[in-house]
């Protein structure tokens, strides 16, 4: 017996399974067997019931929101049918088979109904059937006859689907009077592009009409794969339903990875594993330990216990107790110990070289007279200053030239231009088209347009260089040049490098052509086949005498609209009101028409048509952020997951609403130039500036285009079933300031934003420097930077109540004080 407990060889293969070993493996295998049966019922059961309710949820909420406006959609339609059909010359024109009275009522009644296939005067003969004159159409197929009769036997008005030339038509008919009838008919795929607009492409929809024991689809799903979330929905018309399925994407959306759940399993299986092997390492060798400890003394030839385990018998022996509180720490004598600490030392980043200034493969320089140092008129996002002074017809030319000669750089041979309505902007066209052409650039011109629409033509006519001549919002005195190449819109150092080939003459040579277009109705037609106003809106169109002038009307009046106009005819001086819509004064005489008229909603224009600004029925006049919220509502609804992009001046609540939808909101920098290229180079489906651009690439190309923005808004209003005040009013409440705009030089302002950052003692604030310093606090933010567009910094500020919001402010007045004193007391 000694023999064998003095080699520790033979001691360790008699190590047996002792009841604390036992205990210990048993403990281990009960926890593992747990963890997978957990895992298993969150994996098996629990996500899936979860994803479950989640898409069923959704689904149903989809389905609510497309059944009332459906029904209400169609009872608007049919409380507009019944209201022609009780027009007093429509009668009249009955009764008295006037064919000159009834033609001109049928063009009234096309024009009522503008996305409608189809609308027919329909005269009633003698015995009570559609009479076959040539004084009105005919009805089509016995089942128009039918509604017929079913309208004289009830004088009710009579919905109804079915097919013509192989394709579903929704009907209305509602009779005139004694002797005639009105039938307004609609493709169904007017309604179901409505239903595709208010869901996106999160659910398809089935539109089912059963009549008699038959069922017809007259709107086919175009995916059925997850039948068992269908959710229907009966509509008011008897026997029609609405079938809502959940598609890939909102499955996608609302199952939960479990990637994390694997790992969380792993996890624990690794933290019991290595546990309990440490506590049954420990329970083998005490055994051993007190065993050979009573031998050490008698048999000096027995190896100590901590020999066999490998340990250095000079280290001094520690107490049993970990370092965190005294506690008992089973792995302490276990753990390896830590290596020596080493100094860090940080990563040095490799600089950027500076970006070379664009080569030419220009000609020897001209013998012009120098152009004079305009430095200033290069600004962040486009060319601007004083037309008389700043933008001479010899200076423009020079303009032309090296704008042409970078076209030509780039391998661009042909430009679009466009011009707004200033009374210089004719001049600096004929100066801007000399300078091109003579470099061997063709110019196609497209006339007095607005921005938006030169953009557009960009892609519908698939060149994107394109120049406007535009002051933006600007007074009446300034103009300028909104430049794109190669679809992008020209920025900052590509500018200036424009205003260095124009200090150095770098012009190239040649002989471009010159030619013309017309874009207005493919615009109109494009807007007109995109968006969807669900009912009949009265609406004041303040154009401001801008380049909108000549197209917001047309464009509404064709999406349904009844339009009041004001200020509708281009007038270069801008006599009504200045052309910025977003300075809240400048839309007194659009809120006095909106209320004279009874309107809607009022929208009204900058001076090239980019940006917009609205007035509700009640006189409210939302900031561009809050219409922001409106358009985010709608686009993030449809479009889980999906990014919203705005500038460092928005409010807060658009980014927490976003957030509360399913999106992500990105804060990012001020500028057109500068969101377009981000809304391009993103996820972002919306994107908007406090400033009143707002970007859609959702269903439209991704630039600055107020006259797309007032429809859309329309569209996601009507089919919403609401009105902007309602929706304002939905929304949570801040206290803010307008933008506050402090002169300072242009080779100043820079300076003071630095300096700013350096002295203020804002130690409780996020700072986000992403253009300029906003500093966010518990309570609020305020905001400092320097203008792109002028020699000013701009501040704004916006907190939970007015006292937070006045010491935010008087805390960004006392660090100004410390730069400049003249500053602070302008804040």
């Amino acid at each position: 017996m000694l023999t064998s407990r003095r080699s520790p060889k033979n001691t360790a293969t008699k190590v047996s399974l002792t009841p604390a070993r036992r205990d210990i493996l048993l403990s281990g295998l009960a926890c593992v067997a747990l963890i997978m049966a957990a895992f298993y019922w969150i994996q098996n059961i629990e996500l899936p019931r979860s994803t479950s309710q989640r898409v069923a949820a959704v689904t149903s909420d989809i389905a609510d929101k497309e059944k009332r406006v459906l029904d209400d959609l169609l009872a608007g339609i049919g409380e507009r049918v019944t209201a022609q059909s009780s027009k007093p010359d429509i009668i009249a024109a009955f009764d008295q088979r006037d064919a000159a009275a009834l033609s001109k009522e049928a063009l009234d009644l096309r024009r009522s109904f503008p996305a409608a296939t189809d609308s027919k005067l329909i005269r009633i003969g003698p015995q009570g059937i559609a009479d076959e004159s040539t004084e009105t159409k005919r009805l089509r197929n016995h089942i128009e006859i039918d509604m017929l009769r079913k309208a004289i036997d009830s004088q009710q008005l009579i919905i109804e689907a079915y097919q013509h030339d192989k394709r579903w038509l929704i009907s209305l008919l509602q009779v005139a009077g004694d002797q005639g009838a009105i039938i307004v008919s609609f493709d169904a795929e007017f309604f179901a592009r409505i239903l595709r607009n208010i869901a996106g492409n999160s659910v398809s929809n089935q539109l089912v009409q059963r009549y008699k024991g038959s069922e017809n689809v007259v709107i086919a799903a175009n995916g059925q794969q997850y039948k068992q979330y269908m959710v229907s929905r009966a509509l008011t018309i008897p026997g029609w339903s609405l079938e809502v399925f959940p598609q890939q994407v909102t499955v996608n959306a609302l199952t939960i990875d479990s990637t994390l759940i694997w790992l969380v399993c792993l996890l624990c299986l690794a933290l019991i594993t290595a546990s309990h092997s440490i506590f049954f390492l420990r329970a083998s060798a005490a055994p051993l330990r007190k065993a050979l400890s009573n031998e050490s003394t008698a048999s000096p030839d027995i190896p100590d216990i901590d020999s066999l385990m490998g340990k250095d018998k000079t280290v001094e022996k520690k107490p049993l107790q970990s370092q965190h509180g005294g506690r008992f720490d089973p792995t302490a004598d276990l753990r390896p110990p830590l290596p020596e600490a080493k100094p860090l030392t940080p990563k040095k980043t490799a600089s950027k070289p500076d970006k070379p200034a664009p080569q030419s493969s220009a000609k020897e320089p001209t013998a012009d007279t120098p152009p004079p140092n305009r430095r200033n008129c290069f600004r962040a996002y486009d060319i601007r200053g004083i037309a008389d002074r700043d933008l001479d017809s010899d200076y423009c030319r020079h303009i032309g030239r090296a704008l042409g000669s970078e076209a030509l750089a780039r391998g661009q041979q042909k430009i679009l231009l466009g011009r707004d309505g200033r009374e210089s902007s004719p001049r600096i066209r004929e100066a801007l088209i000399e300078g091109l052409l003579s470099c061997g650039v063709d110019v196609v011109d497209l006339g007095l347009i607005a921005t938006p629409m030169l953009h557009f033509a960009c892609h519908d006519l698939n060149i994107g260089n394109a120049v406007m001549i535009t002051g933006s919002h600007n007074p009446a005195e300034y103009n300028g040049m909104k430049m794109l190449l190669g679809f992008e819109s020209l920025s900052s150092e590509e500018i200036q490098a424009l205003a260095d080939r124009v200090a150095e003459q770098r012009y190239e040579q040649g002989e471009g052509q010159l030619s013309s277009d017309s874009i207005e109705q493919r615009y109109i037609d494009r807007i007109c086949g995109d968006v969807v106003i669900a009912q009949t809106l009265k609406v004041v169109i303040d154009a401001g005498n801008g380049a909108t002038s000549n197209i917001a009307v047309p464009l509404f009046e064709e999406l349904g609209c009844e339009v009041t106009p004001l200020f509708c005819e281009v007038d270069g001086r801008f006599p009504n009101r200045n052309p910025d819509p977003t300075i809240p004064e400048n839309l007194d005489a659009l809120a006095a028409a909106v209320a004279e008229q009874g309107a809607d909603i009022g929208i009204a224009f900058d001076g090239d048509g980019d940006r917009v600004a609205v007035v509700s029925a009640s006189g409210r006049r939302p900031r561009a952020d809050q219409l922001l919220m409106v358009l985010a509502d709608d686009i993030v609804s449809r479009n889980p997951g999906c990014e919203v992009l705005f500038d460092v001046k928005c409010s807060r609540l658009l980014g927490q609403l976003v957030l509360d939808r399913g999106g992500r909101p990105v804060m990012w920098k001020c500028g057109h130039s500068h969101m377009k290229r981000k809304i391009a180079s993103s996820d972002a489906l919306l994107a908007g500036e406090f400033s009143g651009h707002i970007f859609f690439k959702e269903r439209w190309y991704g630039f600055d285009d107020g006259l797309y923005a007032a429809a859309r808004l329309l569209e996601a209003l009507t089919l919403a079933g609401t009105t902007l005040d309602e929706e304002l009013v939905s929304y949570p409440k801040l206290f803010s300031s307008p933008e506050i705009l402090l002169p300072v030089d242009d080779e100043r302002k820079f300076d003071v934003v630095n300096a700013f950052a350096q002295q203020n003692d804002f130690r409780d604030a996020k700072l986000i420097d992403i253009d300029g310093l906003r500093y966010e606090f518990r309570n609020g933010w305020g905001l400092l930077r320097a203008s792109n567009t002028g020699p000013a910094i701009t501040l704004r500020f916006e907190a939970e109540s007015e006292a937070a919001l006045d010491g935010i402010r008087e805390s960004f007045a006392q660090t100004l004080a410390k730069i400049d004193p003249n500053l602070a007391d302008s804040l």
